[in-house]
């Protein structure tokens, strides 16, 4: 549980009394806060709600009266869960209440690990692969929301901001990362203008958005829903593979490895272009890793392992023409 300051516990009682005597809900247990923005750790957090029926988790942002960023995903909750109906192995959270004063929605809370802890943290390459497959056959089905478009593809903002990025790395990562950043800007040049598939996207689909259920996956936090190219969904799932240990001959140009990769598109079926998909999934690792190696920052142990991790496939993934 994360501590809560004294004006948020106000505040986040008043939410949950007001969402219990909406849905007639009495004697709620003890709330807590399982989650805290990162970068809004001030304006944004969840909390669980425990109830003899079933638990909830409410989302609070406080500039959302504002920004209207609540009542978007709230909506977008709404149609998906009408549009994951005809599917049997893949929904999202379950929407239940947005607040008149669009301050917090709450849906349902599912206590099952997402398909992160499983990656991170099973020892089981069969179980991995199979939550891959499992992910693409979710993916492949929210892609279906919209009819898809064709927009030609544009990697001068990849390869512009990588550039970015390297004017603040030590010399020795800035050494090592120049040659990778050539060969992307090279294939850049090739692949611009590329025809690729647009559509209604996810928009943040890492692997802890995606909660690995009996039988059924279920995605949640869709904050950054919009049109986008399906490429970029794709890459966000693709990349949690670099915490898989891995061979060098098991790893493919993009830095993934074959298995997993060969899985996402057993039951992904919507068209995508694989040297796209190869550069994007090469310039978000660089860039990622690139990340973490700014002078200004300073990394968490957790970073530092993720740090080398990338450096390790980054490695293999540029062996390969």
């Amino acid at each position: 549980m994360l501590p809560l300051s004294e004006a948020e516990c106000i505040l986040a009682a008043e939410c949950v009394d007001e969402f219990s005597l909406n849905h007639n809900i009495r004697n709620p247990r003890p709330f807590e806060c399982i989650y805290r923005s990162h970068d809004f750790p001030e304006t944004r957090m969840v909390l669980r709600i425990r109830t003899s029926a079933q638990d909830f988790a409410l989302k609070i942002d406080t500039e959302s009266p504002t920004t209207g960023r609540l009542q978007k995903e709230f909506g977008v909750l709404t149609a998906l869960s009408v549009h994951f109906d005809q599917h049997e192995a893949s929904r999202v959270v379950r929407p239940y209440y947005l607040s008149p004063s669009q301050t917090f929605f709450v849906s349902e809370f599912i206590d099952r690990p997402t398909a992160a802890d499983l990656i991170h943290n099973s020892r089981d390459d069969d179980q991995i692969a199979r939550i891959y497959r499992r992910a693409g056959a979710w993916l492949h089905d929210l892609h279906r929301f919209q009819p898809a478009k064709e927009y030609g593809f544009r990697p001068r903002w990849m390869t512009d901001g990588i550039r970015d990025l390297t004017q603040s790395v030590p010399n020795h990562i800035l050494s090592e990362s120049q040659p990778m950043l050539a060969a992307l800007e090279k294939a850049a040049h090739y692949l611009k203008g590329i025809p690729e598939t647009q559509v209604f996207s996810h928009g943040d689909f890492h692997s802890q958005n995606l909660i690995v259920g009996q039988g059924e996956m279920i995605a949640l936090d869709f904050t950054e829903a919009r049109e986008k190219l399906a490429v970029y969904d794709i890459v966000d799932f693709l990349k949690s593979d670099i915490f898989r240990d891995a061979h060098s001959a098991e790893v493919d140009r993009s830095g993934i490895l074959k298995i997993n990769k060969d899985m996402f598109f057993r039951r992904y079926r919507h068209p995508v272009h694989m040297e796209i998909l190869d550069f994007c999934i090469r310039g978000r690792l660089l860039k990622d890793w690139l990340s973490l190696w700014q002078l200004d920052h300073d990394c968490s142990a957790y970073e530092e392992d993720r740090r080398q991790r990338l450096c390790d496939r980054l490695r293999l993934a540029f062996l390969h023409p």
